[in-house]
Protein backbone atom coordinates (compact mmCIF):
# COMPACT_ATOMS: atom_id res chain seq x y z
CA UNK A 1 0.00 0.00 0.00
CA UNK A 2 2.93 2.37 0.66
CA UNK A 3 4.74 1.68 -2.21
CA UNK A 4 1.62 2.72 -4.12
CA UNK A 5 1.79 5.55 -2.67
CA UNK A 6 5.18 6.55 -3.31
CA UNK A 7 5.00 5.76 -6.59
CA UNK A 8 1.85 8.05 -6.83
CA UNK A 9 3.34 10.79 -5.50
CA UNK A 10 6.72 10.39 -7.43
CA UNK A 11 4.00 11.17 -10.31
CA UNK A 12 2.87 14.11 -9.38
CA UNK A 13 6.15 15.50 -8.98
CA UNK A 14 7.37 15.02 -12.70
CA UNK A 15 3.96 16.36 -13.80
CA UNK A 16 4.35 19.27 -12.02
CA UNK A 17 7.84 19.72 -12.71
CA UNK A 18 6.47 19.32 -16.55
CA UNK A 19 4.26 22.20 -16.32
CA UNK A 20 6.27 24.10 -14.44
CA UNK A 21 9.15 24.16 -17.87
CA UNK A 22 6.48 24.05 -20.20
CA UNK A 23 5.35 27.69 -18.37
CA UNK A 24 8.88 28.81 -17.80
CA UNK A 25 9.27 28.25 -22.02
CA UNK A 26 6.14 30.03 -23.01
CA UNK A 27 6.43 33.21 -20.95
CA UNK A 28 10.10 33.00 -22.27
CA UNK A 29 8.91 33.37 -25.49
CA UNK A 30 6.19 35.36 -25.19
CA UNK A 31 8.72 37.95 -23.52
CA UNK A 32 10.98 37.74 -26.31
CA UNK A 33 8.35 38.95 -28.73
CA UNK A 34 7.37 41.64 -26.49
CA UNK A 35 10.58 42.85 -26.14
CA UNK A 36 11.18 42.41 -29.93
CA UNK A 37 7.69 43.93 -31.25
CA UNK A 38 8.52 47.13 -28.93
CA UNK A 39 12.02 48.15 -30.72
CA UNK A 40 11.70 51.55 -32.53
CA UNK A 41 12.29 50.96 -36.25
CA UNK A 42 15.69 51.61 -37.48
CA UNK A 43 16.22 55.25 -39.23
CA UNK A 44 16.68 55.03 -42.98
CA UNK A 45 18.22 58.29 -44.30
CA UNK A 46 17.77 58.60 -47.87
CA UNK A 47 19.84 62.01 -48.48
CA UNK A 48 21.99 63.65 -46.51
CA UNK A 49 20.66 66.89 -44.67
CA UNK A 50 21.77 70.22 -46.46
CA UNK A 51 24.18 72.55 -44.79
CA UNK A 52 22.75 75.32 -43.79
CA UNK A 53 24.21 78.60 -44.69
CA UNK A 54 24.23 81.53 -42.57
CA UNK A 55 23.84 84.75 -42.98
CA UNK A 56 27.22 87.04 -43.49
CA UNK A 57 27.12 90.01 -41.71
CA UNK A 58 27.31 93.54 -43.99
CA UNK A 59 30.97 94.80 -44.25
CA UNK A 60 31.71 98.10 -42.98
CA UNK A 61 30.88 101.33 -44.48
CA UNK A 62 33.55 103.70 -45.44
CA UNK A 63 31.79 106.70 -45.75
CA UNK A 64 33.92 109.68 -47.43
CA UNK A 65 33.15 112.43 -46.50
CA UNK A 66 31.82 111.59 -43.49
CA UNK A 67 28.07 111.85 -43.35
CA UNK A 68 27.86 111.87 -39.43
CA UNK A 69 29.75 114.98 -39.49
CA UNK A 70 28.48 116.27 -42.85
CA UNK A 71 24.64 115.95 -41.58
CA UNK A 72 25.37 116.64 -38.18
CA UNK A 73 24.38 120.21 -39.59
CA UNK A 74 23.04 122.61 -36.85
CA UNK A 75 18.68 122.34 -37.17
CA UNK A 76 19.20 119.20 -40.34
CA UNK A 77 15.64 120.29 -41.17
CA UNK A 78 14.83 121.62 -38.34
CA UNK A 79 11.45 123.48 -36.79
CA UNK A 80 9.17 122.92 -40.29
CA UNK A 81 5.69 122.59 -38.64
CA UNK A 82 4.71 121.06 -42.34
CA UNK A 83 6.74 118.49 -41.77
CA UNK A 84 7.04 118.02 -38.21
CA UNK A 85 10.97 118.32 -38.11
CA UNK A 86 13.11 118.87 -35.48
CA UNK A 87 14.56 122.25 -34.22
CA UNK A 88 18.00 123.28 -33.96
CA UNK A 89 20.81 120.95 -32.63
CA UNK A 90 23.45 121.47 -29.65
CA UNK A 91 26.22 123.93 -29.80
CA UNK A 92 28.66 120.95 -29.60
CA UNK A 93 26.47 119.99 -33.17
CA UNK A 94 26.82 123.40 -34.74
CA UNK A 95 30.62 123.66 -33.55
CA UNK A 96 31.23 120.40 -35.27
CA UNK A 97 29.46 121.17 -38.38
CA UNK A 98 31.34 124.47 -39.08
CA UNK A 99 34.47 122.84 -38.86
CA UNK A 100 33.80 120.33 -41.14
CA UNK A 101 32.22 122.43 -43.58
CA UNK A 102 34.39 125.12 -43.63
CA UNK A 103 37.70 122.87 -43.35
CA UNK A 104 36.50 120.76 -46.39
CA UNK A 105 38.76 121.26 -49.26
CA UNK A 106 37.07 122.27 -52.91
CA UNK A 107 39.31 119.54 -54.43
CA UNK A 108 37.70 116.81 -52.30
CA UNK A 109 34.73 116.62 -54.71
CA UNK A 110 34.76 113.64 -57.14
CA UNK A 111 36.61 114.49 -59.88
CA UNK A 112 34.56 113.47 -63.52
CA UNK A 113 32.64 111.19 -61.92
CA UNK A 114 28.62 111.42 -61.10
CA UNK A 115 26.85 108.74 -58.78
CA UNK A 116 23.32 108.69 -59.74
CA UNK A 117 23.29 110.66 -62.90
CA UNK A 118 20.48 109.52 -64.32
CA UNK A 119 18.31 109.52 -61.08
CA UNK A 120 19.38 112.77 -60.59
CA UNK A 121 18.90 114.13 -63.78
CA UNK A 122 15.57 112.45 -64.27
CA UNK A 123 14.20 113.77 -60.61
CA UNK A 124 15.52 117.53 -61.23
CA UNK A 125 13.31 117.13 -64.69
CA UNK A 126 10.61 116.41 -63.02
CA UNK A 127 10.76 119.06 -60.28
CA UNK A 128 12.51 121.82 -62.49
CA UNK A 129 15.80 122.09 -60.22
CA UNK A 130 19.49 122.35 -61.60
CA UNK A 131 20.69 118.72 -61.46
CA UNK A 132 24.01 120.60 -60.38
CA UNK A 133 22.56 121.92 -57.15
CA UNK A 134 21.12 118.52 -56.51
CA UNK A 135 24.22 116.97 -56.88
CA UNK A 136 25.79 119.47 -54.48
CA UNK A 137 23.02 119.39 -52.15
CA UNK A 138 23.73 115.07 -52.46
CA UNK A 139 27.58 115.90 -51.97
CA UNK A 140 27.32 118.49 -49.05
CA UNK A 141 24.68 116.09 -47.15
CA UNK A 142 26.37 112.66 -47.73
CA UNK A 143 29.04 112.34 -49.85
CA UNK A 144 27.07 110.36 -52.59
CA UNK A 145 26.72 107.43 -49.61
CA UNK A 146 23.02 106.31 -49.79
CA UNK A 147 23.39 104.34 -46.48
CA UNK A 148 24.58 107.21 -45.01
CA UNK A 149 22.92 108.01 -41.24
CA UNK A 150 23.70 110.80 -38.85
CA UNK A 151 23.98 110.90 -35.02
CA UNK A 152 20.54 112.58 -35.18
CA UNK A 153 18.45 110.23 -37.41
CA UNK A 154 18.84 111.98 -41.28
CA UNK A 155 19.39 109.35 -43.72
CA UNK A 156 20.31 108.34 -47.18
CA UNK A 157 21.93 110.43 -49.77
CA UNK A 158 19.98 113.55 -49.38
CA UNK A 159 19.61 113.14 -45.54
CA UNK A 160 15.90 112.66 -45.09
CA UNK A 161 14.80 112.51 -41.30
CA UNK A 162 12.59 109.94 -41.05
CA UNK A 163 9.45 111.63 -40.64
CA UNK A 164 10.30 114.34 -43.20
CA UNK A 165 10.50 111.04 -45.46
CA UNK A 166 7.44 109.50 -44.28
CA UNK A 167 5.50 113.35 -44.99
CA UNK A 168 6.88 112.98 -48.25
CA UNK A 169 5.50 109.11 -49.28
CA UNK A 170 9.03 108.04 -49.30
CA UNK A 171 8.84 104.32 -48.19
CA UNK A 172 12.49 102.97 -48.62
CA UNK A 173 14.56 105.95 -47.28
CA UNK A 174 17.69 103.99 -48.27
CA UNK A 175 16.71 103.54 -51.97
CA UNK A 176 18.72 106.09 -53.84
CA UNK A 177 15.72 106.85 -55.93
CA UNK A 178 13.13 107.04 -53.54
CA UNK A 179 15.55 109.44 -50.90
CA UNK A 180 16.78 111.42 -54.22
CA UNK A 181 12.78 111.98 -55.10
CA UNK A 182 11.88 113.02 -52.05
CA UNK A 183 15.19 115.13 -50.93
CA UNK A 184 14.27 117.56 -54.26
CA UNK A 185 10.55 117.39 -53.52
CA UNK A 186 11.36 118.89 -50.47
CA UNK A 187 13.47 121.21 -51.67
CA UNK A 188 11.25 122.38 -54.80
CA UNK A 189 8.62 123.28 -52.14
CA UNK A 190 10.70 125.13 -50.07
CA UNK A 191 11.83 127.48 -53.44
CA UNK A 192 8.53 128.02 -53.80
CA UNK A 193 7.99 128.51 -51.07
CA UNK A 194 10.71 131.51 -50.82
CA UNK A 195 9.92 132.75 -54.02
CA UNK A 196 12.65 131.09 -55.88
CA UNK A 197 15.06 132.17 -53.73
CA UNK A 198 17.97 129.15 -53.81
CA UNK A 199 19.91 130.72 -50.81
CA UNK A 200 17.05 130.81 -48.43
CA UNK A 201 15.94 127.25 -49.92
CA UNK A 202 18.73 125.92 -48.53
CA UNK A 203 18.96 128.05 -45.27
CA UNK A 204 15.37 126.49 -44.89
CA UNK A 205 16.75 122.98 -45.87
CA UNK A 206 19.88 122.97 -43.35
CA UNK A 207 18.47 124.91 -40.36
CA UNK A 208 14.43 124.46 -40.94
CA UNK A 209 11.72 127.63 -42.69
CA UNK A 210 10.42 128.18 -39.66
CA UNK A 211 13.97 130.18 -38.41
CA UNK A 212 14.07 131.82 -41.93
CA UNK A 213 10.56 132.97 -41.98
CA UNK A 214 11.35 134.61 -37.92
CA UNK A 215 15.27 136.18 -39.21
CA UNK A 216 12.97 137.64 -42.69
CA UNK A 217 16.35 135.97 -44.37
CA UNK A 218 19.35 133.77 -44.14
CA UNK A 219 19.52 132.71 -39.76
CA UNK A 220 22.83 134.41 -38.43
CA UNK A 221 24.12 131.00 -37.50
CA UNK A 222 27.50 129.97 -38.68
CA UNK A 223 26.70 126.49 -39.55
CA UNK A 224 24.17 127.01 -41.92
CA UNK A 225 25.83 130.26 -44.09
CA UNK A 226 29.18 128.15 -44.51
CA UNK A 227 26.32 125.57 -45.60
CA UNK A 228 25.02 127.79 -48.20
CA UNK A 229 28.46 128.66 -49.42
CA UNK A 230 30.03 125.10 -49.90
CA UNK A 231 26.35 123.89 -51.58
CA UNK A 232 26.75 126.64 -53.90
CA UNK A 233 30.54 126.60 -53.94
CA UNK A 234 29.81 122.67 -55.71
CA UNK A 235 27.13 123.64 -57.91
CA UNK A 236 30.19 125.82 -59.59
CA UNK A 237 32.28 122.79 -59.61
CA UNK A 238 29.86 120.53 -60.78
CA UNK A 239 28.67 122.85 -63.82
CA UNK A 240 32.26 123.11 -65.00
CA UNK A 241 32.44 119.38 -64.74
CA UNK A 242 29.39 119.29 -66.98
CA UNK A 243 30.96 121.53 -69.39
CA UNK A 244 34.19 119.87 -69.74
CA UNK A 245 32.53 116.36 -70.17
CA UNK A 246 32.61 113.81 -67.23
CA UNK A 247 32.21 110.27 -66.91
CA UNK A 248 28.46 109.41 -65.51
CA UNK A 249 28.17 106.97 -62.97
CA UNK A 250 24.87 104.80 -62.10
Amino acid sequence: MSLNVYFSNKASLIKDAAVFSVTVAACTVLLIIACTAGKPAALVVTSPLPELILPQPPASLVLLPDPAAVASRAGAYGGDPALAMPDIGSAAGKAATVAMISSAADNAMPEQTVPFHGIIMQVAGRYEVDPNLVRAIIFAESGFNPRAKSKKGARGLMQLMPSTAKALGVRNIYDPKENIDGGVRYFRLLLDRFDGDVQLALAAYNAGSRHVRNYEGVPPFKATRCYIKKVLRFQEKFKLQAKSGFRRLA
